[in-house]
């Protein structure tokens, strides 16, 4: 585990953030690449990155209120919970991050679906960056395990019993995403309809997710065997894969 990289003066820089920050950079850089080669304009994509960033940030830590504090411990130190540089929840951040995104795409009246297909391989590799950062500080790591690679983090967030070992799901899911990247960027040459690669990142990363979730240490929802990951997970793959399943009868999708 390496929680803290270095040190200036007080403040801490920790391995999480820099990972996150690496992710962030390289979904800009690789939309970059795709807006140039589609050739979308590129003053936007600053806007973008803002709103994304902005969205990611904000919508994380929301959904990590929402799902760990109760409501009235959090209206009595709101300030408290939202400041606080631990606790972030991913889903919450891609859910308003993708909706101030799409803001800006609406405002600027640019083509929905090419734009969509432009970021989809840069969320698969900033996702599988961002873990790596989770794994470094001993975050959403799984449930124990006696395979040779579990792994124990007795200073993790929260730190595994002694003599436990766990799923190290965090590189899981770094290279499970790692790999649908090259999937997505090995297709976006290919000749498909506007939007089809990106329905294709949200039946691939829902699909991940969804499944990892059983080997985690996560948060339940009301809905019974489910964990609210599943359940946003699950509406990723049924939102993509109907998209694909119109692309694939020639219907025209409802996106411009």
């Amino acid at each position: 585990m390496y929680p803290v990289l270095f040190r200036i003066g007080n403040f801490a820089v920790s391995s999480y953030g820099v990972m996150v920050a690496l992710g962030f950079f390289l979904a800009y850089w690789t939309a970059t690449l795709e807006f140039r080669r589609l050739r979308l304009p590129l003053g936007p994509l600053q806007d973008m990155l803002i709103a994304a960033v902005v969205g990611g940030i904000l919508g994380a830590k929301l959904m990590y209120i929402f799902e760990n504090v109760p409501l009235a411990e959090f209206l009595s130190h709101p300030f408290r919970y939202l400041l606080e540089r631990s606790g972030l929840t991913y889903y919450g951040g891609f859910l308003l991050g993708a909706i101030l995104v799409l803001a800006v795409v609406q405002v600027r009246r640019l083509p929905f679906g090419k734009v969509a297909d432009a970021l989809a391989p840069g969320l698969a590799l900033a996702y599988a960056v961002g873990r790596i950062g989770c794994f470094l500080v001993g975050d959403d790591y799984g449930v124990p395990t006696t395979l040779p690679w579990g792994v124990a983090f007795p200073q993790g967030a929260p730190p595994t019993p002694p003599g436990v070992r766990v799923h190290p799901t965090q590189i899981y899911e770094t290279l499970t995403m790692g790999l649908v990247f090259y999937l997505l960027w090995r297709l976006r040459t290919r000749s498909h309809r506007p939007g089809w690669l990106f329905s294709l990142y949200l039946v691939l990363a829902g699909l991940e997710r969804f499944l990892i979730e059983f080997i985690r240490m996560t948060t339940p929802s009301p809905i019974p065997g489910l964990t609210w990951a599943q359940v946003i997970a699950l509406g990723m793959v049924l939102v993509g894969g109907g998209l694909l399943y119109r692309f694939r009868r020639g219907a025209s999708p409802s996106v411009p």
